[in-house]
């Protein structure tokens, strides 16, 4: 906790942090103190416990309320605390938050105002974002924010954790930490965070991709399969490595058959690249093409996308068929990175080829290339050894006290 002595002049120079806020406490009266936004503003409040329970309220903002009257509503709202204290806590609490929104409320004006205007794929974010609140979240929705305390998110937290998986317990963590942040950062309410410091789950990178055994089976079910729009999918994620959403919203327009590129304009990462169309691709393309010539989309659908949206009941029996129930869609884009990995490719290529923008996107490949690391361990130890013309002597057993005595 940083404490000062609070003057017009001591905050008018406290530093304005790059990033989150900064709570300076006053070192006169109990519970005032300052927050310095990002954005240079300044505001005073009280925070204490009362009744155990982290109590936050703003008084108002530096300058238009002075410090000496900062410190006045500090010591009225101290003085009614006592009062009510003595009494036995009679009657409602006088620093309750009546006022403080619902969370409920702040998530709708969340969706609305940050969601539709930032994401990627707002209809899809909305969507995911409200399956996991109605979900999860249900016993913390009707409540105010201020009510909302760090022991209730960490008691989700482990609840999420134990019946649903570390993975889902800790995306919904960040996920309400975002929330409460873009309700501090543009003045809906002002408090403290309840998910800021919440331990998130141990989580391992999956590393599943088609193995070498596994792959005649795979691709004898995918010459069988009676989906038309399933196998071609799964060839054109398998010879590309690109993302299920990107592959099934694949526009004319962004495939060249003179070049035998494909460029996807609105990846993951936001950043356009280029995928090189192996032949087996290219077939694939050209079938559809003679077909749905007049649509702009390879993957054309009903739906208001106007293209594909999703495989998965076909993609389902067929694993069924293949007999691998533990392979995802995912992993098929993954499967193009473990091959290239064990075919000696460097990390920089293999993130060029799959659109990752930071390399360690791309690190989980180096543990997969475990086949070139052993030839290249092998091909060492032989040379040394060569190196020592002859085999080193194995030195007989001794026992422990042969061992002491030697060395005496």
């Amino acid at each position: 906790m940083r404490r000062l002595n609070l003057t017009k002049h001591t905050i008018e120079k406290l530093a304005i942090p790059k990033d989150g806020r900064i709570e300076y406490h006053d070192n006169r009266v109990p519970g005032l103190g300052v927050m310095i936004r990002p954005t240079g503003g300044r505001v005073f409040f009280w925070y204490r416990r009362v009744k155990g329970r982290r109590t936050w309220k703003t008084l108002g903002s530096f300058p238009d309320l002075s410090v000496e009257q900062a410190r006045d509503k500090a010591q009225e709202i101290n003085g009614t605390v006592a009062k009510w204290k003595a009494g036995d806590h009679e009657g409602p609490s006088p620093v309750e938050h009546t006022s403080e929104p619902l969370l409920s409320v702040v998530v709708e004006s969340y969706i609305v105002k940050r969601l539709h205007g930032h994401a990627k794929n707002p209809e899809r974010a909305e969507a995911e974002l409200r399956w996991a609140i109605n979900k999860h979240l249900p016993p913390l929705l009707k409540k105010r924010m201020g009510a909302i305390r760090r022991d209730d998110v960490r008691r989700l937290h482990d609840a999420i954790g134990e019946k649903h998986g570390h993975a889902a317990a800790n995306r919904l963590i960040t996920t309400l930490r975002a929330i409460f942040n873009w309700a501090i950062d543009h003045e809906i309410w002002a408090g403290v965070n309840p998910a800021r410091k919440i331990a998130l789950f141990p989580e391992h990178s999956r590393d599943r991709f088609l193995k070498a055994e596994e792959v005649p089976k795979f691709l004898q079910e995918l010459g069988r399969e009676p989906n038309w729009d399933l196998r071609d999918f799964i060839w054109l994620a398998l010879m590309t490595g690109a993302r299920r959403g990107d592959v099934l919203s694949a526009r004319w327009e962004d495939i060249s058959f003179d070049t035998r590129t494909w460029r996807i304009p609105n990846p993951k990462a936001r950043v356009p690249y280029i995928v090189p169309l192996m032949p087996e691709a290219i077939k694939v393309l050209k079938e559809r093409e003679a077909v749905f010539k007049g649509s702009p989309w390879v993957f054309p659908g009903t739906g208001k996308t106007g293209h594909l949206t999703g495989v998965k009941r076909s993609w389902k029996a067929f694993l069924k068929r293949t007999g691998h129930p533990d392979f995802r869609i995912h992993d098929v884009r993954r499967s193009l990175g473990s091959w290239m990995a064990q075919s000696g490719e460097s990390l920089p290529v293999i993130g060029k080829a799959l659109g990752h923008q930071s390399i360690n996107a791309t690190a989980i490949y180096a543990r997969m290339s475990i086949e070139p690391v052993r030839d290249g361990v092998m091909k060492a130890t032989r040379a040394f050894l060569a190196a020592g013309k002859e085999k080193p002597k194995r030195l007989p057993a001794t026992k422990p006290r042969e061992v002491v005595a030697r060395r005496a």
